[in-house]
């Protein structure tokens, strides 16, 4: 039974963030859509969270944050819920299965995604489009590399 909603909650992450992903190239590619930019970037950060949560969770690692007091967990809570792992602590720990490359494309645009959520970003379009498609690209890689080519 465990083993089930293990699977089930995975496979619930895993396609959460393949729509995330398809919708962000899809907003991108929309020739009518002007904030392109902010959106794919948002997205992939949404997309990628997902898809190594999902990876976390295959591997039973716990990916929310906590401190360990007296010999147990003591867990954050934001909103009324437990915390979990933002990209940059999925990149951190040593348990990442992410190569340095991707993680540094990552960091670069995890930078962009705090710009957009905390002050007006510009000048994100044209000059990082090949940033954009190397985020692209190895999410397609690590999805198929975590989670199986059926993915």
């Amino acid at each position: 039974m465990v083993k089930r909603r293990i699977y089930s909650e995975r496979v619930e992450l895993i396609e959460k963030s393949r729509e995330a992903a398809l919708s962000a190239v899809q907003i991108y590619n929309n020739p009518t859509t002007t904030f392109k930019t902010e959106a794919f970037i948002v997205l992939f950060v949404i997309a990628w969270v997902y898809l190594l949560h999902a990876y976390y969770r295959l591997k039973k690692i716990d990916y929310r944050y906590h401190e360990v007091i007296d010999g147990r967990k003591k867990y954050e809570y934001a909103d009324g819920g437990r915390k979990y792992w933002d990209l940059s602590k999925c990149l951190s720990v040593p348990d990442c299965p992410i190569d340095k490359h991707t993680v540094n494309n990552l960091r670069f645009l995890i930078g962009l995604r705090n710009q957009i959520e905390h002050k007006k970003a510009a000048g994100l379009d044209s000059y990082l489009s090949a940033r954009y498609q190397a985020c692209a690209l190895n999410y397609n890689y690590y999805l198929k590399t975590l989670h199986g080519d059926k993915y």
